[in-house]
């Protein structure tokens, strides 16, 4: 029996077969690429709208959506419906951002079950973008009011920090100017140049959301463009209508003040602070009730009586005879004592600065901390003087601890934090803790490392 001659591969069949099984795999991939390329494509071509809308949406809860001149920013997450934020905001769960991703969320999950679903989403997440700026400036009218007092605090400190700190060259801040705070518009206005990226991105968002909505509507469906609509224009008019009376209101008082009318002028200006709680935090129109009354020769103790004298000292520099005026103010209630002693706080820091000016440092420390007790709320404005008071006085502690919150505070502004940092430094210094200075220095530079000569001086042992 003879055993069978083995088959020859032919010379060159091995790589042959090998670059086939190459070419086939290479094949089925191109072809499988390609299916996903093709269903990508038609997925983005069919949602591309709802993916970059949803996207800005989810993207503007932790961005910030408005600027605080001195203290934190506030992102979406940190932006609450129903209360103040407070100096130091935090993460609330009843916040501008969670209500557009919970809203975006279920418009999204229930468009399977309900056509119209995600429309009436575009619509309420469309509503939150318009009635923003409204709520800064007609709901939550004390935090506008804080928004101004810190800008305009703003000067007060750069001035303070060049005669007294030295030198830091960091870039500035853009703020708002020239705001108009008498009208309602005006205060709507004020509000809106506040905001910034995080409630533009949450615009354009809803905007993209709402346009998808719309096109995929079903033939004769318009009830959701209707609501598109009028559901942001409905909730708008419902919040400005009590600050548009307010508004006639304060414009009628102004008129019968011109006119000589002045009993129908307090009970106009009354009437304005019913309706708009602006004017009821107002100090000047406090005042102006306060002459109105003094020229019919009534209320001759009145909190607003009391008010405008207060003002005529303040103007007349004589701030310990305005603080007593406005603490007999503030023995009334209600938001008339709150303004009473909202500028008792703000004038004992104007005394306070005039008595640091001409040499009286303990007399101003002890001012500013009298302010800080009168209105807590006043923080931001009083502990950057008070820091530098201490140090002055040489109560480094002290001036540590108010170090270490105004950071806290105000942590949102760069080249401000980098000169606490090297006021904190300085202390830590005096105290023969270099290491700790050594590190308040490096953390100052690191904040803001444009032309700090503070930090950068102090680091280089001058």
């Amino acid at each position: 029996m003879t055993t069978p001659k083995p088959v020859e591969t032919p010379p060159g069949s091995a790589p042959t077969q090998a670059a086939a099984a190459w070419i086939a795999l290479y094949q089925k991939w191109k072809k499988r690429f390609e299916s996903w390329a093709e269903f990508w494509a038609k997925f983005w071509a069919a949602y591309w709208l709802l993916i970059i809308g949803s996207f800005l949406i989810l993207g503007s809860a932790f961005l910030k959506w408005v600027q605080y001149p001195l203290t934190s920013n506030l992102s979406g997450l940190k932006f609450p419906l129903f209360h103040d934020s407070g100096v130091i905001p935090h993460v609330t769960l009843l916040s501008f951002g969670v209500l557009g991703i919970v809203v975006l969320i279920a418009g999204v999950i229930l468009r399977r079950f309900f056509a119209l679903a995600l429309g009436l989403a575009a619509a309420v997440l469309i509503t939150v973008s318009v009635l923003t700026p409204a709520h800064i400036a007609f709901q939550q009218p004390m935090m506008l009011r804080h928004l101004i007092d810190e800008l305009q605090a703003v000067p007060w400190h750069k001035v303070f920090t060049k005669d007294y700190f030295p030198a830091n060259y960091g870039s500035p801040e853009v703020l708002p100017n020239q705001l108009v705070l008498y009208t309602a518009s005006g205060r709507l206005l004020a509000a809106f140049s506040f905001l910034r990226i995080g409630w533009t991105c949450f615009v354009l968002g809803s905007l993209l959301v709402a346009i998808y909505a719309v096109r995929r509507l079903p033939d004769g469906k318009t009830a959701i463009g209707l609501a598109l609509i009028c559901l942001p224009l409905g909730a708008l008019a419902i919040v400005i209508t009590p600050p548009i009376i307010g508004q006639h209101y304060f414009n009628s008082g102004s008129i019968a003040k011109a006119q000589g009318h002045n009993q129908e002028a307090i009970a106009d200006y009354r009437k304005a602070m019913k309706w708009d709680a602006w004017h009821a935090q107002d100090i000047g129109l406090y005042a102006t009730i306060g002459d109105l009354q003094k020229k019919n020769g009534i209320e001759n103790n009145s909190p607003e009586r009391h008010i405008s004298r207060a003002v005529e000292l303040q103007q007349a520099k004589e701030y310990e005879a305005a603080i007593f005026e406005l603490s007999r103010a503030a023995e009334a209630s209600g938001a008339i004592a709150a303004a009473a002693r909202r500028e008792s706080a703000k004038t004992r820091i104007e005394l306070g600065l005039a008595l640091y000016q001409a040499g009286g440092i303990g007399g101003a420390v002890t001012n500013w901390q009298l302010a800080l007790a009168d209105d807590p709320t006043q923080e931001v404005f009083i502990l950057p003087y008070l820091a530098r008071g201490y140090f002055d006085v040489g109560r480094y502690e002290a001036a540590l601890q108010a170090v270490d919150r105004l950071i806290k505070i105000i942590s949102s502004h760069s080249s401000m934090v980098a000169d606490v940092y090297s006021l904190g430094g300085d202390c830590y210094a005096k105290l023969g803790r270099d290491a700790d200075a050594r590190r308040y220095y490096s953390l100052s530079y690191a904040k803001d490392w444009i032309v700090n000569y503070w930090a950068i001086s102090r680091l280089a042992g001058e």
